[in-house]
């Protein structure tokens, strides 16, 4: 019986290893012949990669550039996480998100924070945006409760404050 359990242990590991070749390892490319050295393939590959193909962000008729609100809740936290990771690749495009509402004032220096902060979709993580709203805004007055649902559309910024640098929505406007 051990020795039946180990010839199909092992018959599936070579069925794993097998499954692990990719396209690549079938086909060849139309640009290379089939004797091309391994040399002049990674010199095609290399030529492949190092001229991308760069295109214009796209804007939706509203003037939305990134519009998390249709993104599934999967989706929207990996877009936030992508927005914190590479920040550069988003200043300047105007964001809208939906998420709880949240505040916070610096006890020393009596400073407000406001974000919008979205779970992921087991709700165990959180991640969000600080939003800076437009001058028609008077806290608390013109503003939902805390946690509250909101929908947030401003410019993606980055700041620095004491030589960090942070992620911010600027002139936002506040829906709830």
């Amino acid at each position: 019986m051990k020795n039946l359990f180990c010839v199909v242990l092992i018959a599936l590991m070579l069925c794993s290893l097998v499954a692990c070749g990719g396209k690549e390892d079938k086909e060849t490319d139309d640009t290379q012949t089939p004797n091309a050295s391994v040399s002049q393939n990674q010199s095609m590959e290399k030529e492949s990669v190092s001229a991308p193909a760069v295109s214009a962000p796209v804007q939706s008729a509203d003037g939305i550039d990134v519009d998390l609100t249709k993104l599934s809740s999967t989706m929207v936290y990996s877009e936030v996480y992508n927005m914190l990771y590479t920040p550069d690749d988003y200043i300047g495009k105007t964001v809208k998100m939906n998420g709880a509402f949240a505040y916070y004032e610096d006890p020393e220096t009596k400073e407000q924070y406001f974000a919008c902060i979205i779970a992921d979709a087991m709700a165990c993580c959180s991640q969000g945006l600080d939003f800076i709203p437009t001058d028609e805004y008077t806290y608390p007055d013109d503003y939902p409760e805390l946690n509250a649902e909101i929908t947030v559309t401003g410019t993606f910024e980055i700041y620095e404050k004491n030589g960090i640098q942070y992620c911010r929505l600027a002139n936002a406007a506040i829906d709830s």
